[in-house]
């Protein structure tokens, strides 16, 4: 058949599929002959199959016919004519467009194995243009292509390709195709050494860069580059070199504050596109968290700095709740230490926007909301800052409006650890949480007891129970009766003490649940740490009568309790016949009388990396605690709770002398030993 004859059969399209099938078969047979006797006429059949290929019926039937291997084959070995493998890649990548409910055609390019082919086409000046949508045609929407198209190594010719302003030069109307096919194959599994460790550099820069020209501005080619470089970034690989630039973090930046003002600047008003841009911003946050979290971070993005001083803008930035989050979860991660913290506190100020934030009745969002509260976390940690940060945050309007946040548990959460931190050793701060503002009806801390009688969930209820704790320690630090003056019925911290006492009682008869409250971390089985924290707490408390009245209480309500205690003290749990093989000695038994040499046993707490000490520290805090009790509260605790730390102080201030005889058992040294 002659061009102009094959020419018509494409004009002149068949009803139905199967006799167009027919017809390409013929022009298959006819492109072969011309192929084997090496025809100037097969570019001229080619550029005609390549222009009837744009017309929707033709493209199933030159792929059932072999037309499409027949032109995947030409593109084999390494010389190629240039005008014919143009003229091919219009056919290929025509027959692979609109894939509608036939994967076939694209199952056929991938088993061809001409996959490597058609990526190393990105390199040819003439033919780049073609390969370019090609491979878009190809991909999209088909991950098996995407996969055999990553294993060839199209992320790093297509990366290449945005480093080569000469070769973008060959296909300018397709290089925003270029930048979607980027954004797919960042999506497959890819070998980190394939790709240029600078990648992530040039994409962002690449995607800053085309946003802002009005010739190239398109919301799906800064998707695709913005994909492929923040999913380069979630290997620490990528990360480590990202950031021995120092100017890395200032495009980082400029892309991400594109992305969140992506709606105006791409004009989006498409939901499905407004979803990506959602989803986009979302993972520059994740990824600059991730940045943030590495060591090199700190050296630049150091807080007297220009990036620090985005970061700090982004705070106050209205509207722009993802800059808002990510910069308190980047400037977060900078306050892991003492020193960053203080800074960002005592100088920066850093906390006042973060409080306003936390005051505004509109802020809801569960993302900002937990990365406000975990930055401030990091921030109360140092003992300086925690008086700062509680004069504001202790205000009704802004930690107790997040307890009241009933619909989002995780931030109600997040929001009590922040208030059981900063009362940590802090007298204000435990003045602050026990006095109620003007025009209020309840105190922060009798708000904090609600959430913790109404909350389902475990987590609120350990922490709500923790900061009780805190709360007493202060009131009971010193001596049985310092802390009092920080409660506000006290004038003054030089408070007489029938003034302390009398304050002190107010408080608990204030808060009659407090000790359901505080025996809630006993009557929980999963973390020993805290149970430590009760008994030395307890302890604390039963050195006055009024505290020692509080835990009394709680054993009344909670007769449990004793076994956990029992087994704190001992290590085991003890029988009836373990009591009764030891009698009940005279009431009010002292733990100064129990063995010689034991002396008088204070409350011990138990220090950060101190767990293997943990059952020495509780068999002291218990027999303290017990000791304290049987001396000020005989006639109110249960016979049966009686009887049974009668004995137990017996047993374990034995037990108490044995540890101090082992820790006393020197080394013997031979003078052989070497």
């Amino acid at each position: 058949m002659t061009p102009n004859e094959i020419q018509d059969l494409f004009d002149n399209i068949p009803g139905d599929e199967e006799s167009r099938v027919k017809v390409a078969k013929d022009v298959l047979d006819t492109a072969q002959k011309l192929y084997e006797a090496k025809s100037p006429d097969l570019k001229a059949l080619a550029e005609t199959i390549g222009n009837g290929s744009r017309e929707e019926r033709w493209r199933i039937p030159l792929g059932r016919s072999g037309l499409v291997d027949f032109f995947l084959s030409l593109l084999k070995g390494d010389e190629i004519d240039p005008d014919l493998a143009a003229h091919a890649l219009r056919a290929i990548g025509n027959s692979c467009a609109d894939q509608g409910s036939y994967p076939r055609r694209f199952i056929r390019v991938v088993d061809s194995g001409s996959m490597p082919q058609l990526v190393k086409l990105l390199t040819h000046d003439s033919l780049v243009k073609f390969a370019i949508p090609v491979l878009f045609n190809i991909c999209v929407d088909y991950e098996p292509a995407q996969a055999a198209a990553c294993k060839a190594r199209l992320s790093g010719y297509l990366i290449d390709l945005v480093k080569n302003p000469q070769l973008q030069e060959k296909a300018p109307a397709f290089m925003n195709i270029a930048y979607k096919l980027l954004g797919l194959a960042a999506t497959q599994e890819f070998e980190p050494d394939s790709i240029t460790p600078q990648a992530p550099y040039f994409l962002l820069a690449q995607a800053s860069m085309i946003a802002f020209d009005p010739d190239t501005s398109d919301f799906e080619g800064f998707l695709g580059l913005s994909s492929a470089a923040l999913g380069y970034l979630s290997h620490q690989q990528f990360q480590h070199s990202f950031l021995e630039n120092s100017s890395s973090i200032k495009i980082f930046f400029a892309a991400f504050q594109i992305a969140t003002e992506g709606s105006r600047i791409f004009a989006i008003d498409e939901a499905e596109e407004q979803a990506q841009l959602n989803q986009l911003q979302l993972t520059y946050t994740q990824t600059l968290a991730d940045l943030s979290a590495n060591p090199q971070f700190v050296s630049i993005c150091p807080l007297d700095g220009s990036p620090a001083d985005v970061l700090l803008k982004w705070i106050s930035s209205p509207h722009h709740i993802q800059l808002q989050t990510a910069a308190c979860l980047a400037l977060g991660n900078l306050a892991r230490s003492d020193a960053p913290s203080i800074s960002l506190v005592q100088k920066i100020s850093v906390h006042k926007p973060l409080i306003t934030i936390l005051s505004d009745a509109s802020t809801t969002d569960a993302q900002l909301l937990h990365s406000i509260l975990s930055f401030l976390k990091n921030l109360a940690i140092p003992a300086s800052n925690k008086p700062i940060l509680g004069a504001g945050l202790l205000e009704p309007t802004v930690l107790p409006r997040i307890w009241n946040l009933d619909t989002q548990p995780q931030v109600q959460f997040d929001a009590v650890s922040l208030a059981r931190l900063l009362l940590v050793n802090t007298p204000a701060n435990v003045r602050l949480i026990c006095a109620a503002s003007s025009g209020e009806t309840q105190t922060p801390f009798q708000q904090l007891m609600d959430l913790h009688r109404k909350a389902d969930q475990e987590p609120i209820k350990m922490e709500t129970a923790r900061a009780a704790a805190n709360i007493c320690r202060v009131l009971h630090s010193d001596n049985p009766l310092g802390g009092s003056s920080v409660l506000p019925s006290s004038s003054t911290s030089s408070a007489s003490e029938e003034e302390a006492r009398s304050a002190l009682q107010a408080f608990y008869n204030q808060h009659p649940a407090l000790a359901d409250m505080l025996l809630y971390l006993g009557l929980q089985p999963k973390f020993p740490v805290l149970r430590s924290e009760l008994w030395f707490v307890l302890a604390l408390m039963a050195r006055s009568s009024e505290g020692a009245a509080v835990v009394t209480r709680g054993i009344q309500q909670h007769p449990e309790i004793v076994d956990i205690l029992v087994e704190g003290v001992t290590g085991r749990k003890i029988s009836d016949q373990d009591i009764s093989s030891h009698p009940p000695e005279v009431p009010g038994l002292d733990i100064t009388k129990i063995g010689g040499g034991l002396g008088q046993l204070e409350p011990q707490q138990l220090e950060p990396g101190q767990a293997a000490t943990i059952t020495k520290v509780d068999r002291e805090n218990g027999l303290v605690l017990i000791s304290e009790l049987l001396k000020r509260s005989l006639d109110e605790l249960p016979s049966s709770a009686r009887n049974t730390f009668a004995q137990i102080l017996k047993i374990g201030g034995e037990l108490v002398l044995g540890d101090r005889s082992e820790e006393s058992k020197g080394v013997t040294v031979s003078a052989t030993s070497q």
